[in-house]
């Protein structure tokens, strides 16, 4: 799966700028707190006003045009494993035709031995 991040804090890096610089340079376009979480790639989203007033603020920051694609990439992250993709893939649509299961009264957690792996990955039930 592919998922788009900001590269605002590499671009700052390369032109020998601070995240600080910037937001004191985007005062009154753009919030600190927002330029900031640009800066650590911590924003999800952003409104395409506020990035073409971060970019207006690059350009006159640095006298070099600047694009979006300065500023974002394209990553793959990872899907789930074998295991996750099975039970992501297996069909529970069916789950509510049955009840709950019915413990008689009992106290499922009271019945049976515990069981554990021991040290060597052995299975060890109770107090084995």
């Amino acid at each position: 799966m592919r998922t788009v991040q900001f590269t605002l804090r590499q671009y700052l890096n390369t032109h020998g700028l601070s995240a600080y610089r910037l937001a004191q340079a985007a005062r009154g376009r753009v919030s600190e707190r927002t330029v900031y979480a640009l800066a650590r790639g911590e924003a999800s989203r952003v409104d395409l006003g506020t990035l073409g007033a971060v970019i207006t603020t690059l350009e006159e920051l640095t006298g070099e045009p600047v694009s979006p694609g300065d500023l974002l990439t394209a990553v793959t992250v990872p899907g789930p494993d074998p295991e996750a993709r099975a039970w992501l893939d297996g069909d529970a649509s069916r789950l509510g035709e049955f009840g709950a299961y019915d413990w008689d009264g009992a106290d499922p957690y009271a019945l049976g031995e515990p069981v554990r792996f021991g040290p060597d990955g052995e299975l060890v039930i109770g107090g084995e």
